[in-house]
């Protein structure tokens, strides 16, 4: 059975409009050809920690993106154990748009619970924060996490204050967003603990 000219010419068109289709999607980072943009360790900013943890975390809670870029911002370095202030952060973007903000302030509260009221319940409501067992009070949610660790005997209570906050997800569960996030701060506080001079021990765990 012959084909006829004019199926021959729907068939030549429909090859041309999907070969369109495919280079316009591929041209556009659409599916099936979105590419994932690669976490490297040496481009992660300081503040958030070194090592393959960070990384992992970091593609366990960003969403996918063909790029990612880190800033650090060091705006108050302790320079002293006289030094009464500290103040440091870290922005994550993916293709042009704010992906996480990580922060690390000394400061100083009465009680720990006054630090979550004041310095993380405004990123997050107060229900949805659950405890973990990190210095003298550490909460997380699956948007952010947040630890209040002791850090110099100079003082009345002076505390680093670390702050992560995811602004746009991946796919994950939320219970390996939150625990994604907990990483994430745990490793920004022994950072800044360090750097930030910290002369009492650096206490991880209750």
């Amino acid at each position: 059975m012959k084909t006829t000219r004019p199926k021959i010419l729907l068939m030549a068109g429909l090859a041309l409009a999907l070969a369109l289709a495919a280079g316009i999607a591929f041209s556009f980072d659409l599916p099936p050809f979105k590419r994932s943009g690669l976490i490297r360790a040496e481009d992660v900013c300081p503040s958030l920690g070194a090592g393959s943890a960070t990384v992992s975390a970091l593609d366990e809670v960003l969403p996918d993106k063909s790029s990612y870029s880190f800033r650090e911002d060091t705006r108050d370095p302790r320079t002293d154990e006289l030094d009464d202030s500290y103040q440091t952060s870290c922005f994550v973007r993916g293709d042009n748009e704010q992906l996480l903000f990580a922060g690390t302030e000394m400061l100083e509260y009465d009680r720990a619970g006054s630090w979550m009221e004041e310095a993380v319940a405004q990123f997050e409501s107060a229900a949805a924060l659950k405890p973990f067992a990190v210095g003298d009070n550490g909460v997380a949610s699956s948007r952010v996490a947040a630890i209040y660790l002791p850090c110099t005997s100079h003082g009345a209570n002076r505390h680093l204050s670390v702050i992560v906050r995811l602004k746009k997800h991946g796919n994950a569960a939320d219970s390996a967003l939150r625990n994604g996030l907990i990483t994430l701060a745990t490793n920004a506080a022994s950072y800044a603990h360090a750097e930030a001079r910290c002369d009492l021990p650096l206490n991880m765990k209750n």
